[in-house]
């Protein structure tokens, strides 16, 4: 696994995603599975994007634990998210847990770019602050707070 192989995998399915929009268009049909291929495709891309930067730092700080968590909980959060795609499970509980892994993933990738110098994860103010709405975000989603006040909070913490 190298950041060069992560970028190819990006730009792969970046072209795929755009030949399935292409295919539906020369059609002219959209069918569900044709969505579900064009969504994964996507979900695909994303996944690579967003591992690229800790990958890029684990390969230079091979010490620093967090990107090597950021990468594990970038793979769940795929697994998860095609799982919910091509096995449609009709439960709230696994769609939560699915958004819950999903944001874990996106702020651990941030935090394994800002942890590629050594002290800069204690002493940055945007790690605090993603940290707190990462944290506001799955506790909302865990507990199914549908408060607007709540969000209205959030919104203004991100």
């Amino acid at each position: 696994m190298t950041p060069r192989s992560y970028g190819v995998g990006f730009l792969t399915s970046s072209v795929v995603a755009v030949l399935i929009v292409i295919a539906i268009v020369i059609l002219g049909e959209y069918t569900k599975t044709r969505g579900r291929f064009l969504i994964t495709a996507l979900i695909v891309e994303g996944y690579f994007f967003c591992s690229l930067g800790p990958l890029w730092v684990a390969e230079r700080r091979p010490d620093s634990l967090v990107p090597r968590v950021g990468l594990a909980a970038a793979v769940a959060s795929l697994l998860l998210l095609l799982t919910g795609i091509w096995g449609t499970p009709n439960s709230d509980a696994f769609w939560k847990s699915t958004a819950i892994v999903t944001i874990l993933a996106l702020v651990l990738a941030y935090l394994a770019v800002v942890d590629v110098q050594r002290g800069r994860l204690t002493r940055s103010f945007p790690v605090k602050a993603v940290t707190v709405a990462a944290i506001m975000a799955c506790f909302g989603i865990a507990a199914g707070i549908n408060w607007p006040p709540y969000w209205w909070v959030f919104t203004l913490a991100v």
